[in-house]
């Protein structure tokens, strides 16, 4: 009997010792872990000098698909993140600008952005779409409120962003755009945007666009406010230019809704 108690007692202790164990390593859980999963959904940023633990974590630097450093990156995760349900508060800051928001997920497939907010140097923000030789400059500023994803798509967004001092540089040279405002909502799944200039600009720009799951289409026109070889130019990428040197969009795929903004 005496053995018995013994190696139960054991056991005990055991179980205990590694429930312990499991107890630290959740508390302590290593930063890096929260990092790639960062990775992982915003494809093509880059975490280094990942530090601290998984619920109040640093990176000492980002980086961007196309190689440009955003700055250092600050996170605090709720410790519920265990059980799948994720709160995550973001904050990013450096020679780019900055970004702040709320995160959370509480069910598969469904993400809820909230309080976001952001300033940006306009060239951070170009993308893999948009060719090497053409540059955006100027900042890009605004909120999103609010915004829920069902599987990356919006069902309800609201969104208002503007780009200061808009301008492109071309190999033909810099073409001046003046001021861009940009607006966005999403109810029951359905998106519409518009992209508007504030008339001072070089390039008239007015476009829609409205879409869904099911579909897009995308209104528009380009028309440009004086005569210029580098504004022409950046004009003709975008579509065939009539004789006054305009370009008009009626672009639609799949089941798009009826109209745009």
């Amino acid at each position: 009997m005496r053995w018995l108690l013994k190696w139960f007692r054991r056991i005990v202790i055991a179980i205990a010792l590694l429930a312990l164990g499991a107890g630290l390593f959740y508390l302590f859980l290593p930063a890096r872990v929260v990092a790639a999963l960062i990775e992982q959904r915003a494809h093509g940023l880059t975490l280094d000098g990942v530090s601290g633990t998984a619920w109040d974590g640093h990176a000492a630097r980002v980086v961007s698909a196309g190689g440009r450093d955003l700055g250092v990156l600050e996170w605090r995760l709720g410790r519920d993140a265990i059980l799948g349900r994720i709160h995550l508060d973001i904050h990013l800051q450096g020679a780019a600008g900055r970004v702040d928001a709320h995160v959370e997920r509480t069910q598969p497939g469904l993400t809820r952005l909230s309080g976001v907010a952001f300033r940006l140097d306009a060239g951070a923000l170009a993308g893999p779409a948009l060719p090497r030789e053409l540059v955006p400059q100027g900042t890009i500023e605004g909120t999103v409120p609010r915004a829920d994803l069902q599987d990356n798509w919006p069902m309800t967004l609201d969104a208002d962003a503007r780009w200061r001092d808009a301008a492109v540089r071309t190999p033909e040279g810099v073409v001046a755009l003046g001021g861009m405002a940009f607006k966005a909502n999403s109810r029951a799944g359905v998106l519409r945007a518009a992209l508007k200039d504030d008339g001072d600009g070089s390039l008239r720009v007015d476009l829609g666009v409205a879409g869904s799951p099911l579909g897009w289409r995308m209104d528009g026109v380009l028309a440009p406010r004086i005569a210029d070889t580098a504004l022409t130019h950046l004009i003709a990428r975008f579509g065939p230019v009539g004789r006054d040197g305009t370009v008009v969009f009626h672009r639609k795929a799949g089941l798009a809704p009826a109209d745009t903004p």
